[in-house]
C-alpha cells in the first residue's frame, strides 16, 4: 500500500479484526450445520425447516446486514455532528417507528401464512403444514434482527466492531445449546425441529438485549419517541426504500431459488434439492461473510469520513485497495471450495442422516457457487460505496437486472442441470452485478484505477497457481492413499478420514499461498502477516 492510501490500510486492518470475529462465528456456524445435517439429513423435515427459516432470514439479510443498517449510518453520522443528544433522539425515533412497522408486518404474516405458503412450496399437505407451523415460530426473528441492526450500526459508526460481531455468535450458540443439551432427551424428529425453532428465537432475543446493553453502556443509547414527523423518519426511509427494493431482488431471488428447488425436488423424489442448495450456499457464505461483510462494514464509515472532511480524492484509492484486498482473500477461497468441495462436504456433514448421496447432491451446486465468491464479496463493498454517496437507486436498477437474469437462467437450465442450474444462475448474476456496479461508479466522479487493481491481481497469480497445484495433487493423489491407509490400518470412520484429508490439503496450501505472496511482495500479505513478518526480518538482520 502506498503512503497516500493510509486510510485504506486502516480500513483493511479494521476489516481484519472484524473478519476474525466473523470467522469465529462462521466456525460455530459450520459446527451448527454439522448437527443440522446429522440430525435432519435432507428429508421432508429438513426441507420444511430450510424453507421456513429462509423467510425470516431473507428479511434479516435485507435489513440487519444490508439496507437498514447502511441507510441508517450516514444519517446517524449527520445527526452526531449536531450533537450526541440529537443523534440519540433520532435513533430512538427510528427504532420506535421500526418496531411499530415490524409488529404490523409480523402480525400480517401470521394471519395470512396458512393461506399462501402451502401453495408456494407445493408437495404433500403434511409438508405444507409443517412449513407453515415452523414459519409462524421463526418469523419473529425479523423483529429481533432488525432492531438489533440499529444498535449494531450505532456501534459500527464509532468503529466498535467487537460486540456487534457477537450477534451471530449468540445465535449459533442458541443452536448448539439445543443440539447438545436438549436433543438427547427427545427422539421424535418433529419434536426436535420445533424445539430448535424456539431455541433460535430465544437466541434472537438475546442478540437484541446484548446489542442494546452495549450501546447504552457507551452513552449512545437511543431515546425512544414515536414522532412520525421527525425528519429522520422520512430521510432514512427515502434512502432505504430504493436500497430495500434493490436488496429485496437478491433476497427474493434466493426465495425463488428455494421454490424452484422445491419444484425440482417434487419432480425428482429423494433428490433433496432444497437442503443441498441450502448447505452449499452456507459454505460459500463462510468466505463471503468473513471477507465481504467485514470489508463492506468497515469501508462505509471510512468513505463517509473522507466525504465529510472533503477528501474526495481518497475515495477511488480507498475502494481500489479494498477491492484488491477482497480479491487476495476470496480467489484462494474460490479455488479451494471448487477443488475440495466433496471433501469439505463430507468433513462437515457426513454422518447420521447425511450420506454420500447427499454429499454428491450438494457438490455440484457448491462448485458453481464457489466460482462467484469474489463477486459476492466485492458486490457488498461496491454497494456500500454507493451508500456512502447516499445513492441507493443505482444499485436498485442493477440488482433488478441481475434478478431477472438469474430467474431466466435458472428456469432455462434446470431441466438439464436440475438444482445445480440455480447455483450457476446465481454465480452468473453476481458477476454481471459486479461489472455494472463498477461501471456506474463513474456517475459519482469515482474513477477507480482498474489498471492498478488488475496488476495487483496479476501479481497474485504465482501464489494462486502454487495453491491450485497443491490442492489438485492432494485431492487427486494424496486423498485416495490416505483414505485407504487410515480406513484399513487405523479403522478411522469416513467423516474423520475426510477431516484429516482436508487438513492435509488446506494447511500446506495456505502456507504456500502466503509464502509465495510474501516472496513476490504482494502488499495485502503484508497487512495480514504484518507484525509476524517484521519480527522474522528483525531476527534475520541481527548478527
Amino acid at each position: 500500500m502506498t503512503k497516500q492510501s493510509g486510510g485504506s490500510v486502516s480500513s483493511a486492518k479494521r476489516s481484519l479484526a472484524l473478519s476474525f470475529y466473523t470467522f469465529l462465528s462462521r466456525i460455530l456456524g459450520l459446527i451448527r450445520d454439522h448437527f443440522m445435517a446429522v440430525s435432519f439429513g435432507t428429508g421432508m423435515v429438513a426441507s420444511a425447516f430450510s424453507v421456513a427459516y429462509r423467510l425470516p432470514n431473507m428479511f434479516r439479510n435485507l435489513l440487519a446486514e444490508g439496507t437498514l443498517s447502511q441507510s441508517f449510518m450516514p444519517i446517524f453520522s449527520e445527526y452526531e455532528k449536531m450533537g450526541v443528544m440529537d443523534a440519540r433522539v433520532m435513533a430512538g425515533t427510528v427504532l420506535s417507528f421500526l418496531f411499530l412497522c415490524l409488529s404490523v408486518f409480523v402480525a400480517l404474516f401470521w394471519f395470512f401464512a396458512a393461506g399462501f405458503l402451502p401453495a408456494l412450496v407445493g408437495g404433500s399437505p403434511e409438508y405444507g403444514t409443517l412449513v407453515v407451523e415452523l414459519s409462524l415460530v421463526l418469523f419473529f426473528l425479523i423483529m429481533t434482527a432488525s432492531l438489533s441492526s440499529i444498535f449494531m450500526s450505532i456501534s459500527n459508526s464509532h468503529h466498535n466492531y467487537f460486540v456487534p460481531s457477537l450477534s451471530p455468535i449468540i445465535l449459533n450458540f442458541s443452536y448448539l445449546i439445543v443440539f447438545i443439551f436438549v436433543f438427547p432427551f427427545y427422539h421424535e424428529i418433529r419434536d426436535k425441529v420445533f424445539l430448535l425453532a424456539y431455541g433460535i428465537v430465544t437466541g434472537g432475543v438475546l442478540q437484541l438485549l446484548v446489542q442494546g446493553w452495549y450501546v447504552y453502556q457507551n452513552g449512545f443509547g437511543p431515546i425512544f419517541r414515536l414522532n412520525f414527523k421527525h425528519p429522520a423518519i422520512r430521510k432514512i426511509f427515502k434512502l432505504m426504500l430504493p436500497a430495500a427494493l434493490g436488496g429485496s431482488f437478491y433476497q427474493i431471488g434466493l426465495l425463488v431459488d428455494i421454490f424452484l428447488a422445491n419444484y425440482i425436488q417434487n419432480q425428482n423424489p429423494g433428490l433433496g434439492a432444497v437442503v443441498s442448495l441450502d448447505y452449499a450456499q452456507r459454505l460459500v457464505q463462510l468466505p463471503t461473510g468473513i471477507i465481504g461483510v467485514a470489508l463492506a462494514t468497515t469501508i462505509l464509515p471510512s468513505l463517509l469520513k473522507d466525504l465529510r472532511e472533503g477528501r474526495e480524492e481518497n475515495v477511488p484509492k480507498e475502494i481500489a485497495d479494498v477491492l484488491s484486498f477482497a480479491f487476495f482473500l476470496t480467489l484462494p477461497a474460490s479455488i479451494g471450495l471448487a477443488v475440495l468441495g466433496e471433501t469439505v462436504l463430507d468433513s462437515i456433514y457426513f454422518g447420521g442422516r447425511w450420506d454420500h448421496l447427499a454429499t454428491m447432491t450438494a457438490f455440484y451446486p457448491l462448485v458453481f457457487y464457489s466460482f462467484a465468491i469474489p463477486f459476492y464479496s466485492i458486490n457488498k463493498v461496491l454497494v456500500s460505496s454507493y451508500y456512502a454517496f447516499s445513492d441507493t437507486k443505482t444499485p436498485l436498477r442493477i440488482q433488478l437486472v441481475s434478478f431477472f437474469l438469474s430467474i431466466v437462467v435458472s428456469i432455462g437450465l434446470m431441466f438439464f442441470f436440475k438444482h445445480s442450474a440455480i447455483a450457476l444462475a446465481s454465480a452468473l448474476a453476481a458477476s454481471v452485478t459486479s461489472s455494472l456496479l463498477l461501471f456506474y461508479l463513474k456517475s459519482h466522479q469515482v474513477k477507480i484505477p482498474f489498471l492498478t487493481v488488475w496488476l495487483r491481481v496479476f501479481k497474485m497469480m504465482p501464489a494462486l497457481l502454487g495453491l491450485l497445484v497443491w490442492l489438485l495433487i492432494s485431492e487427486w493423489v494424496g486423498k485416495p492413499v490416505l483414505v485407504t491407509y487410515l480406513t484399513n490400518e487405523w479403522g478411522f470412520g469416513f467423516a474423520n478420514v475426510s477431516r484429516i484429508c482436508l487438513l492435509v490439503s488446506i494447511l500446506p496450501a495456505v502456507m504456500i499461498y502466503f509464502a509465495t505472496a510474501s516472496f513476490t511482495g504482494i502488499p495485502e500479505s503484508e497487512i495480514i502477516l504484518g507484525r509476524f513478518l517484521k519480527k522474522i526480518r528483525k531476527k534475520s538482520i541481527q548478527p
